[in-house]
């Protein structure tokens, strides 16, 4: 017994001094550590070029349908649908139906700001002749007493694939995205809402 205790201690030597000088495998095993955190890099980057992209559309939409509003002496309801189809073609091929797109037309008087007329989609218009709701009012800079201000809000509910993922990063599986722009009428000083 005495004998086999060095002749196993030397193979164990020997077997350890061969997997430290052994190299064979070791790529495939750097890459098997590496490509768990490669995947996730890559799916985040694709995942945020994404909302990226769909955040410029949002913006693209407000800026349009402020504008396009901005433009009119009158709008009618079939012109309204219009403007908001608009808005459907800016955000495709993303899924309109989520987009809530409210357009509203602040009178600004000595007294204060009330809503001329408001039209939305997909969400709830402002109430004619009451104050425009908080995240609806004309910044100070903008309202010049006795103008009509448009105002365009889209906002669009941008939920991930890997919204469970994002939800125990961030607590939230919905990312709303929204966008408000601030314009003058263009002809004129009023837009009126002929129905």
């Amino acid at each position: 017994m005495v004998d086999r205790l060095p002749a196993m201690t030397r193979r164990f030597i020997r077997l350890v001094r061969r997997f430290v000088v052994e190299r064979g495998g070791v790529s495939a095993v750097e890459f098997a550590l590496i490509l768990p955190l490669m995947l996730v890099i890559y799916a985040g980057c694709g995942e945020l070029t994404t909302a990226l992209i769909l955040d410029r559309k949002v913006s693209r939409a407000a800026s349009t349908i402020s504008d396009l509003v901005a433009q009119q002496t009158s709008v009618s309801t079939t012109l309204m649908n219009s403007i908001f189809d608009a808005t459907t073609a800016i955000l495709e091929p993303y899924d309109s139906s989520v987009a809530k797109v409210v357009v509203v037309v602040v009178d600004v008087t000595s007294s204060g700001q009330t809503v001329a007329w408001s039209k939305a989609r997909h969400d709830t218009a402002a109430t004619a002749k009451a104050a425009p709701p908080s995240g609806l009012k004309v910044p100070s800079a903008i309202a010049s007493v006795g103008d009509e201000v448009v105002v365009g809000r889209v906002t669009y509910a941008y939920n991930s694939p890997f919204a469970s993922i994002m939800q125990s990063i961030t607590g939230s599986s919905v990312y709303n995205l929204s966008h408000i722009f601030y314009l003058k009428p263009r002809q004129g000083t009023t837009i009126a809402f002929t129905g």
